[in-house]
């Protein structure tokens, strides 16, 4: 098994809904907005209205549980699923809090990701299982993306 660049993307983070402790840890949504995606086989803009709905642990260690729909430029809608690892940091929180960004690898910031589409030109994508690292500012997060390739 290899890795195969498949795509970055990039989009913004327009709210956090704070839902405070509950009984499996610190429940926080965050609304995605609009964004870009680029790799060698696709290319669009991410739609807004998506979003993460996290949980986090008492030690920072947080799942994450996003999906967002993605737009072709030749106008194909694609279902984006991920769930994924996410380490909270003072330091970070810091850096992120004064309009900072992290550096991809400055923290567990990791995904793994399926897709869905009706759309036969990307019917690929529906068999396609990839992995992401990513990366955030204080107001966007960017992931760089890769397919699981035999």
């Amino acid at each position: 098994m290899k890795l195969e660049p498949l795509m970055n993307f990039r989009n913004a983070l327009e709210q956090i809904q704070a839902i405070g402790d509950a009984p499996f840890g610190q429940r926080v949504t965050y609304i995605a907005g609009e964004g870009t995606f680029e790799g060698p086989r696709l290319k669009g803009r991410i739609l807004p209205g998506g979003g993460d709905w996290l949980l986090k642990g008492r030690d920072g260690l947080s799942f994450l549980d996003v999906r967002k729909t993605f737009e072709t430029d030749d106008e194909a809608l694609i279902h984006v699923s991920y769930t994924g690892l996410y380490r909270f940091s003072d330091p970070l929180t810091a850096k992120l809090n004064v309009g900072g960004a992290s550096e991809f690898g400055e923290t567990l910031f990791q995904t793994q990701l399926r897709f869905e589409t009706g759309d036969q030109r990307y019917d690929w994508l529906n068999e396609t299982l990839a992995v992401g690292e990513g990366r955030e500012t204080s107001d966007r997060v960017e992931y760089r993306v890769f397919a699981l390739a035999s």
